[in-house]
């Protein structure tokens, strides 16, 4: 095994959480990973426990530890990506009030027509085509319609990215990388698209997101001391901000130069 320093990336995907341990020129030494259950209530439906989310990345980390036969002091950074467009609701204490609603959940077909319809100058990031069921604010308006005693008591609407992280950290933040995409989040045009959101009376949504928006890679913080005891890692190890899993793939995959192509076709 190549000497340390060591860096952990987590992959929370669709079937399960994968955790790979690399060294510090990016060769693997170590691949865990730990399924969990993905349920259909209904047609077009899909949903999973945060809980179990989880627990399974406690497990795939301490397995990978255990077989790399690395030491927690030698893990200098850890970040993450994520299945996008997984909303997750939390009241004021952190606690997840509802199942997450997972990307290839269509339930918000009628509420993506509704945003489409608006014709808001945002729209621009899915060309001013059909708005996807997918995405973060057709979900939202969804469950503002469907659940509204949840909606009304939330204090955080996120992803899955945000809600790792914040259970990594303590601090909540949202990836650029996600929000511009799947949100219509805007750096250059002040941030949130609030005509857009106010015109289908998601103007209360906007306060419930994470409002530190930042770039991939950034520091957020260190690893949190429970945390860090639960997983057998260091304490405030740096954990980086991470991104859609998709578009972290194509780093992964070295597409990062004008003449290289990659094709991800998803689960």
């Amino acid at each position: 095994m190549a000497e340390g320093p060591y860096l952990i990336g987590i992959d929370g995907g669709t079937e399960g959480v994968r955790v790979g341990i690399f060294d510090r020129e990016g060769s693997p030494v170590v691949f865990s990973s730990k399924d969990y259950e993905l349920r259909h209530p209904h047609p077009g439906w899909a949903e999973q426990d945060p809980d179990e989310w989880w627990s399974c990345l406690v497990a795939a980390v301490r397995e990978a530890m255990s077989e790399s036969g690395a030491a927690a002091e030698e893990i200098v950074g850890i970040s993450h990506d994520c299945t996008s467009c997984t909303v997750v609701v939390l009241d004021e204490r952190d606690h997840v009030l509802r199942p997450a609603i997972i990307w290839m959940d269509v339930r918000a077909a009628d509420q993506a027509r509704r945003l489409g319809e608006t014709g808001d100058p945002a729209l621009k990031y899915n060309g001013f085509g059909p708005v996807s069921a997918e995405w973060m604010p057709s979900k939202a308006l969804w469950l503002k319609k469907n659940e509204s005693e949840t909606y009304n008591s939330a204090r955080r609407v996120c992803e899955y990215t945000d809600w790792m992280t914040h259970r990594l950290t303590g601090e909540w933040t949202a990836s650029i990388n996600n929000v511009s995409i799947r949100w219509y989040y805007d750096r250059d045009e002040g941030g949130w698209p609030e005509s857009l959101y106010e015109a289908v009376g998601l103007d209360d949504l906007i306060e419930k997101f994470p409002q530190d928006v930042k770039d991939l890679g950034t520091v957020v913080g260190g690893l949190r001391e429970e945390v860090a005891e639960e997983m057998g890692l260091r304490p405030d190890t740096p954990v980086a901000q991470g991104g859609v899993d998709a578009y972290v793939a194509m780093v992964g995959l070295n597409v990062l130069e004008p003449g290289k192509t990659a094709l991800i076709t998803g689960s």
